[in-house]
């Protein structure tokens, strides 16, 4: 083969080799076609901060990758922390729970749960901790416990930047991925600095409590996090106004309403590779979002260092092309949630800060009736039942509305009503939900008893039960005759035979209505024996109405005659209209003496005395 022709040879095989693209950094392209596009890609290194190479962490183990040694090696946490094992974050070296509440220690040698962001950014190494409303986790160590010892000067500026995650955690670490999503949480936490002077303290300290409410600690500083599955790297400044030996990291005493159990899991973060220097060894671009996407006045705000040049800001790792300043717009450019970072140049480095905005999505309304049907006039009961509902409004369907997250509504008018709830979350999304035919209001449903005949007599004791007089939209009856057969029936109009006894017979009558409303109402079917005449011994002919007149008592309309005398025996009255009586207008007040003859030869003679009484 000739020269030339190997030439053309060697230069076929090199052109894919001089094909290949290099990765630019603020193109929103993949160049280099690896899949991986600017910052995501590791052509494109960037830091998230610059501390220069000598200078080292006043916290000992600051990224946790040493273990305490035992008989078998490194001690490695290898389950959950609970009151029945031993405290895993005591694996670490120099790392203590810092209250009473167990955080815990996260190493890949043995313990890393499902939906947990590990490993974490440094090494193999974290700490965790719980960060709820009525309870809160902290760890903490001591700066002089090591050599050297690195206590904080009072009146000397630092600067304490770390790298911290969240997720959901339920009570055992055992959630799904799913559970595990930290978005529920929309609120920032107030991660707090906690510094105590002159000593180191023994640990853990005797609290439930938020470790700034034990007499000795203070609150040196905070940073707002927003929680994120996203690592991101956050720091507070601050300047001691004491010498501090000992410090403690976590939640500080003010939460967000938010930070409570959500659906089984609470908010949970996670922190590694704690550089706590003096505020000049650390160059950092703190990067804070405000607002939210939903209310369109999402923003993404940095504060690069003195001399940093060639901004630009990324949308989880990507470019956005044309945004070079310190403040990036999100809801103008509508981006929508992600993580935004703006990567500067400083002393011929990149340096970096990202902060996480929430996505815009919809609430997920829900709510509970109770009752969902009944009569008019029918009281409801509306209860958002929402997650982060930061407000709610209703309405019934019958022209009416509400605005609290509990409504107590009144149907007056029978018919069948949609509802509607809209939420509005913590973040300013809307949803709202319908839920069609979600009452069902019925007619007024009133129940009534006829019998016939009622009174009845010891020989006519066969009476004719039905709901006359009742009003609604009656399909179904319900008797109960007490102890007479047939004790109970579901007829319209049942015939009922009471026994031949007197007396009075309770009846009870349930009718219920298509829309499902039920009234109940009793009465009782009186029997009596017509042969059996009664008489009062006292009357007041006074003309109040109340006993004026001398009459039989429970009159039944047995015939007879009534006589009524002096106390000399003379006759002063007399009838057979026992029905009327005997008024007593013609003689003055005293006692007499009546005689009644009933006209059944088998019924006894009646006598007594009676007393009137004006």
């Amino acid at each position: 083969m000739n020269m030339v022709k190997r030439l053309y040879i060697l230069l076929f095989l090199l052109i894919p080799v001089f094909a290949v693209a290099q990765e630019v950094c603020n193109n929103g392209i993949d160049d280099d076609t690896d899949g991986l596009i600017d910052l995501n890609d590791p052509d494109c290194p960037c830091s998230t901060a610059i501390i220069p190479a000598n200078v080292e962490s006043f916290i000992h183990n600051h990224s946790f990758e040493e273990q305490v040694m035992g008989p078998n090696g490194p001690c490695c946490p290898y389950g959950f922390v609970s009151v029945v094992s031993p405290p895993w974050l005591s694996c670490a070296d120099g790392w203590f729970q810092a209250t009473s509440n167990t955080s815990d220690y996260f190493h890949e040698c043995g313990y890393s749960p499902i939906g947990f962001p590990l490993p974490p950014p440094d090494g193999q190494g974290a700490l965790g901790f719980y960060t709820d409303v009525g309870y809160k986790e902290y760890v903490g160590t001591c700066l002089t416990a090591t050599a050297p010892p690195n206590p904080l000067i009072a009146g000397t500026s630092y600067t304490l930047s770390l790298w911290i995650a969240a997720v959901g955690a339920n009570g055992m670490h055992t959630q799904t991925v799913a559970e595990a999503d930290p978005s529920v949480f929309s609120e920032q936490l107030p991660l707090a600095l906690f510094g105590y002077a002159n000593a180191c303290v023994p640990f853990p300290v005797g609290t439930d409590d938020c470790i700034g409410t034990v007499p000795g600690w203070e609150e040196m500083g905070r940073v707002l996090v927003q929680p994120s599955w996203d690592w991101t790297r956050v720091s507070i400044t601050f300047t001691p106004t004491e010498n501090i030996h000992s410090v403690i990291i976590g939640a500080a005493c003010e939460l967000p309403a938010s930070f409570i159990d959500q659906g089984g899991v609470m908010p949970y973060f996670l922190v590694d590779d704690l550089m706590l220097t003096v505020a000049s060894d650390q160059v950092l671009t703190p990067v804070t979002t405000v607002g939210t996407v939903c209310q369109e006045n999402a923003l993404a705000v940095a504060v690069p260092p003195a001399g940093a040049t060639a901004h630009q800001w990324y949308r989880d790792g990507v470019a956005v092309l044309g945004q070079t300043a310190l403040t990036l717009d999100i809801s103008a450019l509508d981006l929508g949630g992600g993580l935004y970072t703006l990567a500067s140049t400083f002393e011929g480095q990149c340096l970096m800060g990202a902060s996480t905005m929430l996505p815009g999505t919809e609430p997920d309304p829900w709510l509970s009736i109770e009752p969902a049907f009944g009569c008019a006039p029918l009281e409801v009961l509306f209860t958002d039942t929402s997650s982060n509902t930061l407000s709610s409004s209703w309405t019934f369907g019958d022209g009416a509305s509400g605005a609290d997250d509990v409504e107590l509504h009144t149907y007056t008018t029978p018919g069948t009503y949609d509802v509607t709830l809209t939420v509005v979350d913590i973040l300013g999304c809307e949803a709202d939900t319908l839920l069609e035919d979600a009452v069902v209001v019925g007619g007024p449903l009133v129940a009534a008893i006829s019998a016939t005949p009622n009174p009845t007599d010891v020989d006519n004791t066969t009476v004719q039960l039905n709901s006359a007089g009742s009003s609604g939209d009656i399909i179904s009856w319900w008797w109960d005759f007490g102890d007479v057969a047939p004790g109970t029936s579901d007829d319209a109009a049942p015939t009922v035979v009471f026994p031949a006894v007197e007396g009075t017979y309770p009846v009870l009558l349930a009718v219920e209505s298509s829309a499902g409303c039920v009234d109940t109402v009793r009465s009782t079917i009186v029997v009596t024996d017509l042969g059996v005449i009664e008489m009062p011994n006292v009357f007041s002919p006074n003309a109040d109405g109340h006993n004026d007149r001398f009459i039989p008592l429970d009159y039944t309309g047995a015939p007879g005659l009534m006589e009524i005398y002096n106390r000399w025996g003379q006759q002063v009255f007399s009838t057979r209209a026992l029905a009327q009586g005997w008024s007593g207008s013609e003689v003055p007040d005293g006692t007499y003496y009546f005689v009644v003859t009933p006209d059944d030869a088998e019924a006894e003679t009646l006598t007594g005395h009676v007393t009137l009484v004006r």
